[in-house]
């Protein structure tokens, strides 16, 4: 892997990872670290098992290898659970995010740290680079932490903020909006989704081919990463189970009090693209395109 760029990703079963391994150029190579085990779909990656808390470790991870750039998307990423565990996620993303940090600033890797949406509280829509944050539950609290961390130990980090992603994940991996949609309108399961979230969702391929835009230009400062529409979920799920060809009566619109256990979302958390476009250079997909990606590729994942 000498003659190539070896890339790193935490958190790499994740979204993310699949969209930067289906879109990864000839001349580099990807290092994917997990917590846990998972079936990867016959992944061309090399996957390591490790907790990025265990500092020794991951000082280890990087003088085996010399890392051109570091994607960071490690950490806890169910916003409910962490409104039930939040000393167990405060400590899974800080302490995490320091290790990582703190190794790219000695060995000199490019830090990409992925943020989130999440950090919005869904008043102002859309929402650009320069946007005040002020997020409305704890998993965008830490992460709008962990962005101040990485502010302080590299300057010259890149944070992007993906929204809402969806495409197909690894196997026996999380699932997203759209994949869970599928799996239950496919065994005839009724589902309520609600109807007064709203995001311009983005394509996980076309997330990934955006962050490999970033690695080959290295900028600095905050990117946000959405797709061409903004819908909201009912909206998505509808459109999802037309592509697919599946029973849209199945589908019921609710509002999000009907779900009062769960932690608040912000109503409105649609991103301007203008930076994306202009800086990497990439327009955002339409949803019905990704879906229609999505279906053609289903035979073959």
């Amino acid at each position: 892997m000498s003659s190539k760029k070896v890339i790193l990703i935490t958190g790499g079963t994740g979204l993310l990872g699949k969209g930067m391994e289906e879109t990864m150029p000839e001349n580099c190579d990807i290092i994917s670290i997990h917590l846990h085990p998972c079936k990867m779909n016959d992944s061309n990656v090399k996957h390591l098992v490790l907790d990025i808390r265990d500092k020794s470790a991951v000082e280890q991870l990087f003088i085996k290898y010399r890392f051109d750039a570091v994607i960071h998307a490690a950490g806890i990423a169910s916003v409910d659970y962490v409104k039930n565990n939040y000393a167990e996620s405060l400590e899974s993303n800080i302490v995490g995010t320091l290790n990582i940090s703190s190794m790219c600033r000695k060995g000199g890797a490019y830090l990409i740290y992925i943020s989130s949406n999440a950090v919005f509280d869904g008043l102002s829509a859309p929402y650009d680079e320069t946007s005040k944050p002020n997020p409305v539950n704890e998993y965008g609290e830490i992460k709008l932490e962990c962005e101040r961390l990485i502010e302080k130990t590299i300057p010259d980090a890149c944070i992007i903020r993906p929204i809402l992603m969806y495409g197909w994940n690894h196997l026996a991996c999380r699932t997203n909006p759209v994949t869970w949609l599928i799996e239950k309108l496919k065994t005839g399961q009724k589902v309520n989704v609600v109807d007064d979230v709203w995001e311009n969702p983005l394509y996980n391929q076309q997330c990934g081919e955006a962050i490999w835009k970033a690695i080959e230009m290295r900028p600095g400062g905050k990117v946000h990463l959405a797709g061409a529409d903004v819908l909201n979920r009912f909206q998505l799920a509808l459109l999802t189970a037309e592509v697919f060809g599946l029973d849209r009566g199945l589908i019921t619109a609710v509002k999000s009090t009907c779900f009062p256990d769960l932690a608040p979302r912000p109503p409105n958390t649609s991103f301007s693209t203008h930076k994306m476009q202009e800086l990497l250079g990439v327009k955002p997909v339409s949803v019905r395109a990704g879906l229609e990606d999505m279906h053609m590729r289903e035979v073959i994942v």
